[in-house]
């Protein structure tokens, strides 16, 4: 049993040692090359698929529970609405009276550039599922192994904000770290109570689909 023990505490410090480890890696190279961001958040995503393999995790141990997505959404409805829509549309609003510039500063982040119709219905879904799978199922899933669940969604949602960092003035750069962060505080809750990646997806690309519409046909 002693064997078995210490062989446990090894296994569970090798991988907080591994999180910690990406987590640190992942932060580091995409503010010391921003320009590369999407393709640095690869790493993060890219580790967690080979290990689950390596370990011979189920997808659904990490998160993915397709079957069981629509009772999580009606089960949290509240927690999506708040997300999806009630927040972004108070963002906007305060933003619109009190902080010019916001909306520039948010959409530059977004490739405009292309049609507007394939950023929300290819970019947006794509960009917020790996983010969820990187984010809630990876990084707070696994803190959560190591400390109490809100600090785990604490941390997550604070390196959540400040790998979406963009210059700008700092009343503007502070109010869009701290509106990343509440989001993704709420994206951390219903992952929590759902364990399921999908549950957790969902009002993340809807936030994202309804902030960028508003920004886009509203405010730019």
């Amino acid at each position: 049993m002693e064997t078995l023990h210490k062989t446990s505490i090894s296994q569970d410090k090798q991988l907080f040692l591994e999180t910690t480890i990406v987590m640190g890696i992942t932060i580091v190279l995409s503010f010391l090359f921003q320009e590369l961001k999407g393709i640095i958040t690869l790493i993060p995503a890219v580790y967690f698929l080979v290990e689950r393999r390596v370990r011979k995790r189920t997808w659904s141990d990490i998160g993915f529970k397709l079957n069981q997505t629509l009772s999580d959404i009606k089960a949290n409805w509240k927690l999506i609405v708040l997300a999806a829509v009630i927040l972004q549309v108070l963002t906007l609003l305060y933003a619109q009276y009190l902080l010019p510039g916001y909306v520039q500063h948010v959409l530059s982040r977004i490739p405009t550039e292309s049609n507007v119709s394939l950023v929300l219905i290819f970019f947006v879904p794509a960009a917020t599922f790996l983010e969820e799978l990187i984010f809630r199922a990876f990084f707070q899933e696994r803190l959560s192994w190591f400390m109490s669940i809100p600090l785990a969604i604490v941390i997550t949602s604070a390196v959540f904000a400040l790998l979406h960092f963009s210059s700008g003035s700092a009343s503007i750069v502070s109010f869009d770290l701290l509106t990343i962060f509440v989001d993704s505080v709420v994206y951390g809750i219903i992952y929590h109570r759902t364990k399921n990646i999908f549950a957790s997806w969902i009002p993340h690309f809807l936030a994202d689909f309804v902030g960028i519409t508003l920004m886009m046909s509203l405010f730019s």
